[in-house]
């Protein structure tokens, strides 16, 4: 019986055609981890130095007094944490009165600016009339100018003209109108269709019922941004406050706390005590609501 010798097959060369795909694949993929690695290590190498000064005074503000507070390499966690820092802070000053004060004038500037800013943002973004746009211009001209240059006039007005001077109104009445906000608001006002504000004015709706019923829901996300922003630049403010505030039965937290300066001059854990006292309800605050926050800002930019 023959046998059936088998034919092998001869070598084929490999063709570069068929491996270019390939390498084109690979290389792709390791640009992008590459890329990916970068933007990794650059976001972190941001985080801890804009973490690291707050990280810092809280713990400053829980060491004792065997606990080195300026010392090469820093100690960063105390080896004997304690409360008694905060503990001398509120017994020297009226912090619950800083506090309320702080939470009366910061909520009242933040309802009152974004009811504000969306009545101005309405007519800007979907009513016509003449002069429109060189008025919304302006008031973008207005983010321009030094917030110190109006405190001049905003003095004598507050002294000799509405006579508010020494109390909570005389921070909240001048920050009612913040062009930023307004800014905001009409961006996301022109994202809202057009035929949902035709079809209710069929119907009969007038532009203060279209205005609260139909626009204001549909732009909530940027509602949230708009009070967050401004809660926060609120309750941090202090050059205006301090200009206008001088009896402690009218302080706000920032303005009270400076005090600190006088009062523990050389005591450096009571001083990072009164700061972690400002900077912990604002930073729980934006934890809170980031994502309002965030939703509300990119909804604006889209708009």
């Amino acid at each position: 019986m023959a046998q059936i010798e088998a034919i092998e097959a001869p070598d084929l060369p490999e063709l570069p055609e068929l491996r270019r795909p390939a390498l084109r694949v690979r290389r792709r993929t390791v640009r992008q981890t590459i890329e990916v690695a970068f933007w990794y290590a650059l976001l972190i190498a941001m985080a801890v130095v804009t973490v690291f000064p707050f990280a810092w005074i809280l713990l400053t503000s829980l060491k004792g007094p065997a606990d080195a507070i300026f010392s090469v390499p820093p100690q960063l966690l105390p080896n004997d944490p304690t409360l008694d820092n905060y503990a001398r802070v509120l017994d020297q000053l009226p912090i619950p009165t800083f506090f309320l004060n702080s939470i009366v004038a910061t909520t009242a500037t933040t309802v009152l600016s974004t009811l504000v800013a969306s009545l101005a943002a309405y007519p800007l973004a979907k009513l016509r009339f003449r002069g429109r746009d060189p008025i919304f211009y302006l008031l973008l001209a207005t983010l321009i100018i030094p917030v110190q240059l109006t405190y001049i006039p905003s003095f004598v007005l507050a002294v000799r003209v509405f006579d508010y001077y020494d109390t909570l109104p005389s921070i909240i009445l001048p920050n009612l109108a913040s062009a930023f906000n307004i800014f905001l608001l009409r961006q996301a006002f022109r994202a809202v269709p057009n035929d949902l504000i035709d079809a209710a004015r069929v119907d009969g709706a007038r532009e203060i019922r279209i205005w609260w019923q139909i626009m204001l829901p549909l732009v909530r996300p940027t509602l949230a941004a708009v009070a967050i922003f401004t809660f926060v630049v609120s309750w941090n403010d202090f050059l205006w406050p301090s200009l206008m505030l001088h009896d402690r039965d009218t302080m706000t937290l920032p303005v009270g706390l400076a005090a600190l300066q006088g009062f523990f001059a050389n005591d450096f854990r009571a001083i990072a005590a009164g700061v972690a006292m400002t900077v912990l309800p604002i930073l729980i605050f934006f934890v809170a609501l980031q994502r309002q926050f965030i939703k509300g800002l990119g909804g604006a930019v889209k708009g």
